[in-house]
């Protein structure tokens, strides 16, 4: 049986968020795999679950497994209320935990997931070996759906899972001060990110050149780079 510290203990640690955070995604993560999985793994899941995440577990009812991990991560993002790419880390750093605890159980999730989560469910070391590195050492590429997302919440940016790119009009004077301020986020985070200059000032890139795509991690610097422009912008 799974025990709720082990599980708890590993989605604080494996997904670096507090304890709070981790119980919200326990209860979302199961919660989705229980409304797609098929009775029989359902009640295995509601059987190998503590207490506690068992009793919040939603009641049966027929809808069709997601086609993608986007769609997962929505679902997951919409009961924790964060964005889907949080979530898409999330759900992975539950799933590897419900593998090392009871890997029969997760191998029967992986069944009805997206292929991305099911090799996280049957082979979290191998999951991570083969991704990227993208939020808090944990991989984290982005699919089309959960991207699109993130894009409604940035400022200006475009492109598709290979890379992102905004344009920013500024005179050349305030393009030193705003890299300046950029380079020091990038070293917080510890990413990187790409600029140029263009005619009318400079224009940024994120992705991920180890893996040639999008990540978590450079959802949060285009973040970060969205905040020193608007500071550097408004005479910050």
């Amino acid at each position: 049986m799974i025990t709720y510290q082990e599980l708890m203990d590993h989605v604080t640690q494996q997904g670096n968020v507090p304890d709070d955070e981790a119980r919200r995604a326990l209860e979302a993560v199961t919660g989705e795999l229980a409304r797609h999985a098929d009775p029989e793994t359902r009640d295995r899941l509601v059987e190998q679950l503590p207490t506690g995440l068992s009793k919040s577990i939603p009641a049966p009812r027929r809808e069709a497994e997601p086609s993608t991990s986007g769609q997962l991560a929505q679902e997951v993002g919409e009961r924790i209320g964060c964005p889907p790419e949080r979530a898409t880390h999330l759900t992975r750093v539950v799933l590897s935990g419900i593998h090392f605890s009871e890997p029969e159980l997760a191998e029967a999730l992986a069944s009805r997931l997206p292929a991305e989560f099911a090799q996280w469910a049957e082979d979290p070391n191998g999951a991570m070996g083969r991704s990227d590195a993208g939020l808090s050492g944990t991989p984290a590429r982005l699919d089309q759906s959960t991207l699109e997302h993130a894009l409604g919440r940035l400022r200006g940016w475009e492109g598709d899972t290979t890379g992102l790119t905004r344009s920013v009009d500024l005179p050349r004077v305030r393009v030193t001060p705003l890299l300046n301020r950029i380079d020091r986020a990038s070293h917080e985070i510890d990413h990187s990110y790409e600029h140029e200059f263009t005619d009318s000032g400079v224009a940024f890139t994120v992705r991920t050149a180890s893996i040639g795509a999008v990540t978590t991690k450079d959802i949060e610097m285009a973040e970060r780079i969205d905040e020193a422009v608007t500071a550097i912008g408004s005479g910050g």
